[in-house]
């Protein structure tokens, strides 16, 4: 028979150094943690209060935003010019039923042009069908939402949205976001009392966002910003482009109240 040998047993003093080990295993887990989340928390500060999952979104640099200083910007043709136009006139659509046009009241936006882009748009009401459900978006005009806000730069968004063909808010596609950022975008509003002109509110581009598929994609957006809005398909249920505007000041505009022709998209 082998002799009995009494196992020794560690004290608590011996055992210490394993304790170290796992402690600072465990502090190093959480700084790795630690410095993720602060990652993350930096990343979520430069796009904004969150980024839905498939949407790109590009903005302006804050401290250009806070200063308050306005981006001249580039020349381009005045698109109510017409010898100043490099394309040709686009060929006649069928006309609206002028009963499904609801006339534009006092406070409203008339008219939407963007710096750098070739958009000089009337701007109009929802059209109605008869039975009073919301048409399909009209060609050769933009149209606004007044649920949405006021041309105030202080009520909710003013939500403006066109067709992305050419002769509507196509410009908008055609230039990078990046490109846009800066832009001038320029509202002229009906007066809100007889005998008054019109008024131009000017907002700057600050954000742009891409393959927006829902209203909560733009829920963020503060009130007193401009939201430019269009597809980025040729179909009217595909995703969206927003070109977001922060609001600048109210001056008086010279233009006239442009005379607004909708037109039946083919």
């Amino acid at each position: 028979m082998l002799p009995l040998v009494k196992v020794k047993r560690s004290t608590a003093r011996e055992r210490l150094p394993y304790r170290h080990i796992a402690s600072t295993i465990l502090l190093a887990t959480s700084f790795i943690l630690a410095a993720g989340a602060l990652v993350t928390w930096g990343i979520d500060q430069q796009i904004g209060p969150w980024t839905p999952s498939g949407i790109v979104v590009v903005t302006a640099d804050p401290s250009t935003e806070a200063s308050g200083e306005v981006a001249s910007p580039p020349p381009s043709p005045d698109p109510s010019d017409g010898s100043a136009r490099t394309r040709t006139t686009p060929p006649p659509l069928p006309p609206a039923d002028p009963s499904q046009i609801v006339a534009s009241g006092p406070g409203d936006p008339v008219r939407v042009l963007v710096s750098g882009v070739w958009i000089n748009l009337p701007v109009v009401r929802p059209p109605l069908d008869t039975d009073g459900s919301p048409r399909f978006p009209w060609c050769r005009v933009a149209e606004w939402m007044p649920t949405k806000g006021k041309a105030d730069g202080k009520t909710g968004v003013l939500f403006i949205y066109a067709h992305g063909r050419y002769w509507e808010f196509g410009g908008l596609l055609e230039k990078s976001p990046k490109q846009m950022l800066g832009q001038i975008i320029e509202v002229d509003v009906l007066p809100k009392a007889a005998g008054d002109g019109l008024k131009r509110l000017r907002y700057r581009v600050v954000e742009v966002r891409q393959h927006i598929s829902s209203w909560a994609d733009i829920s963020d957006v503060p009130n007193g910003r401009v939201i430019l809005q269009t597809s980025e398909t040729d179909r009217h249920d595909g995703t969206k482009m927003v070109v977001i505007g922060t609001y600048l000041d109210t001056t008086s505009s010279t233009r006239p109240i442009p005379v607004a022709k909708p037109q039946i998209c083919d």
